[in-house]
């Protein structure tokens, strides 16, 4: 290792290129294509023509060779914030670790899709399954689905196996205090895909909330009334699919009727092109939604 003799790397470790070449597990010949087509520039050269690197490099450049093996064009990569690489990672990570549940749907093996679900749930505890198994597996269900790789029936099979395996986890956890605050999640009319509103009662739940999920295809008006019955603090609402145009009606609808007192929060990818509404709050994934929970519980 070197450390860099001046300018804005005075002090700071370097890695020479053998190095930077087994972190990032590239060849020579790649990095210097690289660096010829994409402008990638040492961070230092010696006299002698050496070249040195930062970490930070190093673990992009292991980033990129990640993330172009799994099959992203680099030219569509290299431009790409260290964090959005990090994500393409993680989103592969998820799907390698899924594939068995995967090949299990796509054979129409009920049981088998259960047990692996089952086996996850006990030992990997309530968050983790959430976070590394089901949001993630519904995620590429979604996906393969969307891209005609999946067939209808084997979707309905793991949402509908997914949906009672979350419902049983929910009934099972620990019951909220008297004092907890209320929470409602469902779906509006027109969206028949629950799961993402289960997941959040139960993450509330988690975090000392008193959950309860109405299911989908609700009615905004019967949402409000509910809420107002069963004096909640909180509301949320997710979708999946549905016209932007009959979404943001709903949500008027609902945030028209719900007292200003009642906070109204939205999640999933149907409602993430929407423009914002006054007092609507969009949440782009369950991590904000645990620390909203959290926070204001």
């Amino acid at each position: 290792m070197h450390s860099g003799q001046g300018g804005e790397n005075c002090g700071q470790a370097l890695l020479s290129l053998a190095e930077v070449l087994s972190i990032s597990g590239i060849t020579k010949l790649v990095l210097h294509a690289w660096e010829r087509r994409y402008g990638i520039e040492p961070t230092q050269r010696s006299g002698t023509g050496r070249r040195f690197y930062t970490a930070e490099q190093a673990e992009r450049l292991r980033l990129l060779k990640v993330c172009s093996d799994a099959g992203h064009r680099i030219g569509n990569l290299i431009t790409l914030p260290l964090d959005e690489l990090q994500r393409i990672e993680t989103t592969q990570i998820e799907r390698e670790r899924n594939a068995p549940l995967i090949a299990a749907i796509r054979a129409m093996d009920g049981e088998a899709f259960r047990n692996l679900l089952l086996a996850r749930a006990e030992s990997e505890g309530p968050d983790v399954f959430l976070d590394t198994t089901a949001l993630p597996l519904l995620r590429d269900i979604g996906n393969l689905w969307s891209e005609d790789e999946l067939s209808i029936a084997a979707e309905h099979l793991a949402t509908a196996t997914l949906k009672r395996l979350l419902g049983t986890m929910f009934d099972t956890s620990p019951r909220p205090g008297a004092d907890a605050p209320r929470l409602i999640t469902a779906t509006l009319s027109g969206e028949e895909h629950e799961i993402g509103a289960l997941a959040a009662a139960w993450i509330a739940r988690l975090h000392g909330w008193d959950s309860l999920c109405l299911g989908p295809n609700l009615p905004p008006e019967e949402v409000a009334a509910a809420a107002e019955t069963r004096q909640a603090r909180m509301v949320c609402i997710s979708a999946v699919h549905g016209k932007p145009a009959r979404l943001e009606a709903g949500l008027r609808q609902l945030r028209g009727a719900l007292p200003r007192a009642i906070r109204l929060v939205t999640g999933g990818p149907a409602y993430a092109a929407m423009p914002a509404l006054d007092r609507v709050s969009y949440l782009p994934h369950f991590d904000a939604f645990r620390q909203m929970v959290e926070a204001e519980r």
